[in-house]
């Protein structure tokens, strides 16, 4: 299709003319410049931002618009993918304007009106050495229990804090036990260790890890995901246990992401330094570096240490990152499941995404990078909402 023909074609639709041929063409036309590499645009970085401003603004109006709830987005989602789909400047202009100046896309989502899923909060269940289950949400600020001289306890603010008793007065019989802490998905928490080291959890991820650190080593295990602030201790070591490496530090601030479902481990440093050991290899890293442990193959590189803690500060933030491990963040964050029907092109993502938006919010920002999708509620209490993915 030529370009006057294109022009035509969005002329009518802005002016509410255009008959349903008309917007199958235009339909395919996209699906066309999506997939031809030949017809990226090379722009100018103030063209860049013009059209970031207006598809900006257009998304922030679809969220109003489906939702009735108003929130301005301060932190972009990359539109990259748009940049393909047009083969000169005006071409490209044209377009923003047109998704700008039409409310409805050209593709279109199954109905979900009301159906929405809220974020997640702060959520835990935590194992006890005697094997007792307390679920945090239930519990009110204050001493928990107590164990191996360590008290525990629930802050105001939500989060789990292990006090440990005066080492002169602790008796014989105070055997050091071992707690786990469950972040569930939908959920997140800090935890305060017995040695001042600060641990937030991410969704679906869990700490095991001693009421009072003994001997000369300081370990923990780790499911998921954790960001550790370790308080230094010359003497004793800290380790981080995944299923496949050991982190080791003395004294230093780094991520650890481990999900079991996910190809990769990757290990990124923010503040002083850390080895990490495979099952056949190891390595030494500095901050602003990124251990990628693949297969127990240790790989280093560059990495943003804003962007690898962004899901602790409540932003998804994503790098190039395929549709597939995008709704793996979401699946977690939502507590949904998330299944897929037919063939799902591939599609990547770059930008941020507040947290604190529901599962449409969140949605209808995607829905600009052509993902279309529906949400079955949950038939019991004991099963998930769904979210299926749809060519």
């Amino acid at each position: 299709m030529d370009n006057e023909k294109i022009l035509y074609l969005l002329d009518q639709y802005t002016n509410g003319t255009a008959s349903a041929d008309d917007l199958k063409a235009l339909d395919r036309w996209y699906n066309n410049f999506e997939q031809d590499e030949k017809l990226i645009g090379s722009l100018s970085a103030n063209e860049v931002k013009d059209i970031e401003k207006k598809m900006l603004l257009d998304i922030d109006q679809r969220i109003e618009a489906a939702t009735g709830r108003s929130k301005a987005i301060s932190r972009r989602l990359s539109i990259q993918q748009w940049f393909t789909i047009a083969a000169t400047l005006f071409l490209i202009l044209s377009l923003a304007v047109f998704f700008t100046v039409k409310k409805l896309p050209l593709f279109h989502t199954e109905d979900t009106v009301g159906i929405d899923v809220l974020p997640g909060g702060n959520k835990a269940i935590l194992i006890l050495g005697n094997g007792e289950k307390i679920n945090l949400n239930e519990r009110a600020s204050g001493i928990i229990s107590q164990e191996s001289g360590t008290k525990i306890s629930k802050s105001a603010n939500a989060s789990l804090i292990y006090i440990p008793g005066n080492a002169n007065t602790r008796s014989s019989s105070d055997v050091v036990s071992t707690n786990t802490i469950i972040i569930p998905n939908g959920g997140l928490y800090e935890v305060q260790l017995p040695d001042g080291t600060y641990v937030w959890l991410n969704a679906a991820s869990s700490l095991t890890y001693p009421t009072r650190f003994a001997g000369h080593i300081r370990k923990v295990k780790l499911t998921g995901e954790g960001y550790f602030e370790v308080a230094k201790d010359r003497l004793k070591p800290f380790v981080v246990e995944t299923e496949d490496q050991e982190v080791q530090v003395l004294g230093t601030h780094f991520n650890i992401n481990a999900y079991a479902e996910e190809k990769v481990q990757k290990t990124t440093l923010l503040e002083g330094s850390v080895k990490v050991i495979s099952k056949i290899a190891s390595v030494l890293i500095k901050p602003g570096e990124q251990v990628t442990n693949q297969n127990s193959n240790l790989s280093v590189g560059q990495f943003n240490s804003a962007e690898a803690i962004a899901w602790k500060n409540g932003i998804f933030q994503f790098n190039h990152t395929e549709l597939h491990n995008l709704m793996l963040d979401l699946s977690r964050w939502y507590n949904v499941k998330v299944v897929y029907e037919g063939h799902i092109k591939k599609r990547f993502f770059s930008g941020t995404i507040d947290k604190s938006y529901t599962l449409v919010e969140v949605l209808k920002v995607l829905e600009l990078g052509r993902v279309h999708y529906r949400i079955e509620q949950a038939k019991t209490t004991n099963t998930q909402t769904k979210l299926v993915i749809i060519p």
